[in-house]
């Protein structure tokens, strides 16, 4: 929990919030609709958002760099967006069958992401990646599945393994072992499960070795992003492609969070890297709840209907292709695909603020690391000198990010949520005012951090380090970004 200090002024700007969430942490657990929501000393609750802003219930005008934890890439209450929402309305909010505006959609997605050549429609990330697992195991007729260390793929049971630790857990481990995330997840499950390290493709390729008869299927985030944002160094996702097509396995890009924000094309646009299946949600929908999973054809054929209980694989839902969610999801993707200056934008942007950051935390001798690929970033108060994968992130310093962050929507500039394994996110109706403003108010939460070490007399070190933006050439991974 943030100091007191540091959380004073946010109360003070956040009474009614306060007086609102005390009410629903009455009829509702933590007074949120996902744990994630929730942070000390309570959450502030939304009025509306517009373009790059959110307003709260106590008129707060809140530059907003979570938006929507990435889904909305072209900002909130996108006009054109909201004109197809109505249009649609009026012709049914829930069909129940299939509409040619489906096709519409799973067209414009294989357009987007090549690989894709068949596609099914979900409604969040979590079913996703769950019904995609399911598909990739019936297609192999192998059980076991491997995750790296620290990813998150979702809110079911097979993926909340090893997706947080303490450091001295980790200390003490021989290896790499799943670990349910809490409690209610079955030992059965876990047992299905296989974990491998993010970023060291020797380790990762032990660990495949050791299971070889029983991983079918291998599913990643090309960018780590379930302990906030670690890139891929030294061609880890190209060798990991050659290594998993060598053995038979199929692999999953989970592009939840990267799908159409690296690059239309997503992470394997961006990294040049074709796998097997993958799996989209966040700004595939528009800001509606609208995800999906796709791949080969042979892989996907496994969900054809008519096979008969027996040689069936599963996939289905009431609200799956709904309305509503594809007609803001289709002229979302319609725009990216018509603006690819966007991208340009807010990776233009991205480096404006993530390395500012990192040099504002440099000349206040903070030790920290920023690590960001195009508009996705993070900061870690650490004194490592990069951050490579999960296990490095566990040496952050989580009082000192909560301090910051709290300091930062004091002064109404959300950076995400406070935990360090989230992220920020910069969108389309960001400017460069918007950055900049944004920078101030980070220097002077960083400023208010060393004060705070100066008077409890902590060593700060000096610490000269390089933010890390889409770690381009040095590590051969991603092209050299776009100019803006």
């Amino acid at each position: 929990m943030p100091s007191q200090k540091f959380s004073r002024k946010y109360l003070t700007r956040h009474k009614k919030s306060g007086q609102l969430w005390r009410r629903a942490a009455r009829i509702t657990p933590g007074g949120v609709e996902s744990n994630v929501r929730y942070f000390k000393p309570h959450p502030f609750l939304a009025d509306y958002g517009d373009g790059g802003y959110i307003y709260d219930v106590d008129g707060n005008k809140i530059l907003d760099l979570m938006m929507g934890f990435g889904a909305l890439l072209l900002g909130h209450n996108n006009r054109d967006i909201a004109l197809e929402v109505i249009k649609q309305l009026e012709s049914g909010s829930m069909l129940g069958v299939t509409s040619e505006l489906f096709i519409d959609y799973i067209q414009a997605v294989r357009k987007a992401v090549p690989s894709m050549k068949k596609v099914r429609l979900c409604n969040s990330g979590t079913e996703a990646t769950m019904h995609a697992i399911r598909t990739a195991r019936a297609y192999t007729g192998r059980e076991k599945i491997a995750k790296a260390e620290g990813a998150y793929h979702g809110a079911h049971d097979y993926v909340l393994q090893s997706l947080d630790m303490d450091s001295r857990t980790a200390s003490r481990m021989n290896g790499y072992r799943p670990i349910p995330y809490g409690r209610g997840i079955p030992k059965a499950v876990s047992d299905m499960v296989v974990i491998f390290p993010y970023n060291d493709i020797e380790a990762t390729a032990a660990v495949l070795e050791e299971n070889e008869d029983e991983v079918g299927t291998l599913i990643i985030e090309p960018v780590l992003c379930g302990p906030g944002v670690i890139a891929p160094k030294a061609n880890y996702l190209k060798r990991l492609r050659q290594l998993t097509r060598k053995k038979g396995i199929v692999l999953i890009f989970d592009e939840v969070l990267t799908g159409f924000r690296l690059a239309y094309g997503g992470a394997q646009e961006y990294y040049d890297i074709r796998p097997d299946m993958t799996t989209f949600g966040k700004i595939a929908g528009g800001g509606f709840q609208l995800a999906g999973f796709g791949g080969e054809a042979q892989i996907m054929n496994v969900l054809e209907p008519g096979r008969g209980w027996k040689y069936a694989t599963f996939h289905a839902g009431t609200y799956n292709g709904h309305p509503i969610s594809v007609a803001a999801g289709l002229k979302g993707l319609q725009i990216l695909g018509e603006h690819p200056e966007y991208y340009d934008h807010v990776n233009g942007l991205g480096r404006q603020l993530y390395s500012g950051l990192q040099d504002l935390a440099d000349d206040r001798r903070i030790p920290a690391w920023v690590e960001y690929v195009g508009s996705i970033g993070n900061v870690y108060f650490t004194t490592k000198d990069e951050i490579r994968n999960f296990r490095d992130t566990l040496s952050a310093n989580t009082r000192r990010w909560w301090n910051w962050f709290i300091h930062c929507l004091g002064n109404n500039v959300l950076f995400g949520i406070p935990n360090t394994g989230e992220r920020a996110f910069i969108c389309t109706e960001h400017t460069e005012e918007d950055v900049e403003w944004a920078l101030e108010v980070a220097d002077n939460a960083f400023a208010a951090i060393a004060k705070e070490a100066r008077r409890h007399k902590e060593k700060v070190p000096t610490v000269q380090l390089q933010a890390v933006s889409e770690q381009a050439a040095a590590y051969g991974d991603a092209p050299t970004p776009p100019s803006v």
